[in-house]
């Protein structure tokens, strides 16, 4: 069950995670305006500690906000410190966005390690689950060799009997030895 819940799921965590992938690559070419901190922090998500940087930033006069860092899923707690330390509160900062949708920002632009995990991982899985599906598939292919045969004591002589027609009698004398008591050819 579990494997099937993977196999509905899995090509639209790949799907969303390729197009994270391409988001990225493609805001190196994104028009930059100044922004400036205005939060950053330690947050909890899911069962670890994130960092959650806030930044307030304008495009063509429209005041907007953001909290994107970078493209990535999510960051190793040791490296929590040290992002945080380079956005402190206040620090003017260059913030790029999308050019259609200018309330999409980032402030680390590009494809790195941390963006691609998602990616990796979900290939990873995906292989493990494969792998051990065929391994599965041959294990019970031993158990089946194993078994021994089901006798079936003419079964298969019985069925095909009473599925052929009936032989023309010639009379209905009766012979010696014969099932029904009649002659037939």
């Amino acid at each position: 069950m579990l494997q099937l819940i993977f196999l509905i799921a899995f090509p639209f965590a790949l799907w969303k995670a390729w197009q994270n992938i391409q988001l990225a690559k493609a805001s190196t070419s994104w028009p930059t305006v100044s922004g400036t901190i205005t939060a950053s922090e330690r947050a909890k998500v899911m069962f670890r500690k994130q960092p959650r940087v806030t930044y307030s930033y304008s495009v063509n006069g429209t005041p907007f906000a953001g909290n994107r860092i970078s493209f990535a899923g999510g960051y190793p707690p040791k490296e929590t410190d040290a992002i945080l330390s380079r956005y402190p509160v206040g620090k003017e900062v260059v913030v790029s966005h999308a050019p259609d949708k200018p309330a999409e920002a980032t402030l680390e632009t590009g494809s790195n390690r941390q963006v691609t995990a998602q990616l990796r991982i979900l290939l990873i899985f995906f292989v493990v689950i494969i792998l051990l599906n065929v391994l599965n598939f041959y294990l019970k292919s031993l158990d089946r060799q194993k078994r021994t045969p089901i006798r079936t004591y003419g079964a298969v002589e019985v069925i095909s009997r009473t599925l052929d027609p009936a032989p023309a009698c010639e009379s209905p004398q009766k012979s010696f030895g014969s099932r029904s008591g009649f002659r037939c050819s």
